[in-house]
């Protein structure tokens, strides 16, 4: 080894060749936008039954057993998603898939959902 130079070093301190640092970064793109695409449609999902959650009203105005369950059980099932989806997301950054940012979605989802299920049980 020369003075001077830097030369990547894995995580056990033994050096990589240059050449199989930069073919591992090329092949990244790649990766993030299959991880990507992935992590989104959990996220949509989970958004959509949020949104269903939201969209049940009574007929008639009243909220009986039925209209609280039939709202609940989206909200559940997207506050269940968003726990999924965070778990994925802290792996995925862990791992340099996606950036810290991707966070947000699912902790909002998570929160949104949480709040209604609680005006739910109010009613």
């Amino acid at each position: 080894m020369r003075e001077g130079r830097m030369v990547p070093v894995d995580r056990e301190g033994s050096a990589v060749a240059p050449r199989a640092a930069a073919s591992a970064d090329r092949a990244r793109p790649v990766a993030r936008t299959a991880v990507g695409g992935l992590l989104a449609a959990g996220n949509l999902l989970t958004g959509w039954l949020l949104v269903t959650s939201f969209l049940v009203r009574p007929p008639g105005g009243a909220w009986d057993r039925a209209s609280i369950t039939a709202a609940g059980v989206p909200a559940m099932s997207a506050h269940i998603g968003s726990w999924l989806t965070e778990w994925a997301t802290f792996h995925l950054v862990r791992w340099r898939l996606v950036p810290p940012w991707w966070y947000a979605v699912p902790i909002a989802v998570g929160t949104v959902s949480l709040v209604w299920l609680f005006v739910l049980t109010e009613k």
